[in-house]
């Protein structure tokens, strides 16, 4: 019993030595070093390199990337395309439903702070000379290398784990265009192989003071053969649409049954175009679809809850978009020939005051 109390206390001496020759020879690494590994980890520079473009996809945004650093989004449901973001250094425009701004402030520094990151494989290849070396952290049980830099007004953490050198964390801190403290991260998921090289398979996305989002990444795609100004197009295809006074046509571009009796329908309509053609809030309206006719209420904001009940009929902004959305809760008979006219892509649709 002595004995095995002794072999015990060995291997426990044993094992924080280790630990702590592990810390120590983790902790005495050059900043050069930690950047050679982390790059190294993604399946090294020379692979990398090879690589042209790449893309990937979460929900119904993809992502592509070239190797000069520059980022495109895509939000739609195939072929129909919604919403283009690009993003260079210099700027970032984006183009929904073919309204074209330019995105300032914290928004812009995290998409360039991404482009760059994920253009490198999410490794810090394309941050060298920029990032300052905080140390060897501990957060619980898990060591994290902190590497620091400032893209814009913000203020960027990096935290590498300190044994694989993937990256496992970004924290971006700075102050919104309200005047209010931003602070954004990202916790990065398992990385997966993908030809060779490793990409993350999915990222939490949090921001203090709201409910956290979970991307998961699909659909990974290397070296496509893109057309030359794809980087640089903001085109859309999400439909037409006509406005005159008190009427609106234009196309679906998607839909949801839910169940027997309920669906919504997503227009490519937008506030601009509802403003355009003088609907107002509580205004009565015609809607045709491919021959059918029905009544709507028009709602200038998300309805409460009571308003959703059986035989509704409505048209009301899309709480998670800029177009709006038909929400209809009819009987079967009536909702089946409608759910069948939806399934053609871009179906034309139209609204008229009553």
């Amino acid at each position: 019993m002595i004995i095995n109390r002794s072999r015990t206390g060995l291997l426990v001496l044993f094992s924080f030595f280790a630990i702590t020759s592990l810390a120590l020879a983790q902790s005495s690494l050059s900043l050069k070093e930690i950047l050679e590994k982390n790059i190294q980890a993604a399946g090294g520079a020379e692979k990398i390199l090879q690589v042209k473009n790449y893309s990937f996809k979460t929900g119904q945004t993809t992502f592509y990337l070239n190797s000069e650093g520059l980022m495109k989004l895509t939000t739609g449901k195939d072929p129909i395309i919604t919403e283009v973001i690009l993003v260079s250094q210099e700027a970032v425009k984006r183009n929904s439903f073919g309204q074209i701004t330019e995105i300032s402030g914290p928004d812009k520094a995290i998409h360039q702070c991404l482009a760059r990151l994920r253009s490198g494989f999410f490794t810090l290849m394309n941050f060298k000379g920029q990032l300052i070396f905080q140390g060897l952290k501990s957060y619980g049980p898990e060591n994290l290398y902190q590497l620091t830099t400032k893209i814009g007004d913000l203020k960027v953490d990096f935290f590498l784990q300190a044994e694989e050198f993937t990256m496992k964390r970004i924290a971006f801190h700075g102050v919104g265009l309200d005047g209010q403290k931003y602070e954004i991260n990202h916790d990065y998921g398992p990385f997966q192989e993908v030809e060779g090289l490793k990409l993350p398979s999915s990222w939490f996305s949090s921001q203090v003071g709201t409910r956290g989002i979970l991307y998961e990444a699909s659909d990974i795609r290397i070296n496509q053969p893109l057309e030359k100004e794809f980087f640089s197009s903001l085109e859309i295809n999400a439909g037409k649409v006509e406005v005159t006074e008190s009427s609106l046509k234009g196309n679906v571009i998607d839909f949801m049954p839910r169940g027997s009796n309920l669906v919504t329908i997503s227009t490519n309509w937008t506030r601009q175009d509802i403003e355009k053609a003088g609907i107002k809030n509580n205004d009565q309206l015609t809607l045709e679809i491919d021959g059918l006719v029905l009544e709507l209420i028009f709602y200038d904001q998300i309805p409460q809850r009571n308003a959703l009940g059986s035989g509704a009929k409505l048209i009301f902004p899309n709480p998670q978009g800029e177009n709006y959305i038909i929400f209809l809760s009819i009987p079967s008979s009536e909702l089946t020939p409608i759910v069948e006219k939806l399934k053609t892509t871009l179906l034309s649709i139209q609204i008229k005051k009553k």
